[in-house]
């Protein structure tokens, strides 16, 4: 699989990551978030929504302990993830860094990739991985460099995140018509929306979905 492949299968994490890495560093200097701090926090933190939680956590005086236990909470579902790929991740030659680079959109792309041997995997999901944080990185940068001069009302760009893991779940279904799994997705989505508390929405749905999955792989509900 050449770079040019694998570099086209990420063009539209690009088209999302780096106008929200952008939003990102807009308002860290818009908070007065140091551009080192900043850089640091996109290529060592690297947790998307947790990094806009943070900043909004900084700019209020939380405590560390609160944003410890806050970012856990925000990126628990990377726990899931990094479950559903363990046979995946079994023999990559970079797999420390490919688990920690995982995120809900290189996610949806691993689980539809077709690779012919391992060493294909090892270069594609490696690739994958450094792509996209580069593009956070980069619009992070982008961000910093236009928030020195320019203001500007981004309230709301955050869900630009949202809206691109729903086409690369989009895509994901096209690629695997499982029906099954599409309406129970939906059904619980609408469920958590409707019954469960805001916050505890996201963890009690991961939760949800992760036994069925251990389920469904046992009875045959649904493929993976």
């Amino acid at each position: 699989m050449s770079f040019y492949t694998i570099f086209k299968i990420t063009i539209p994490v690009m088209l999302g990551f780096i106008p929200l890495g952008i939003a990102f560093g807009l308002l860290a200097e818009n908070i007065g978030i140091a551009p080192i701090v900043t850089m640091a926090l996109s290529v060592i933190v690297y947790a998307g929504a947790g990094q806009f939680a943070l900043l909004s956590m900084l700019s209020a005086g939380t405590g560390l302990v609160e944003i410890f236990i806050a970012s856990y909470v925000i990126n628990l579902r990377h726990t899931f993830y990094s479950l559903a790929l363990l046979k995946d991740f079994k023999g990559l030659k970079f797999k420390y860094y490919n688990i920690f680079a995982l995120t809900d959109e290189s996610f949806a792309i691993f689980k539809t990739l077709k690779t012919n041997s391992q060493d294909e995997k090892d270069r594609a999901y490696t690739l994958i991985n450094l792509l996209t944080q580069f593009y956070w990185a980069i619009g992070t940068l982008l961000g910093i460099l236009v928030g020195k001069s320019i203001r500007i009302d981004y309230s709301g760009i955050e869900f630009c995140l949202t809206s691109l893991f729903i086409v690369l779940a989009i895509e994901m279904f096209k690629d695997d018509k499982n029906y099954k799994l599409l309406f129970f997705s939906v059904g619980l989505g609408a469920v958590a929306t409707a019954f469960f508390p805001p916050s505890y929405m996201l963890l009690l749905s991961l939760f949800i979905g992760f036994v069925f999955i251990v389920l469904g792989d046992r009875i045959k509900w649904a493929k993976f």
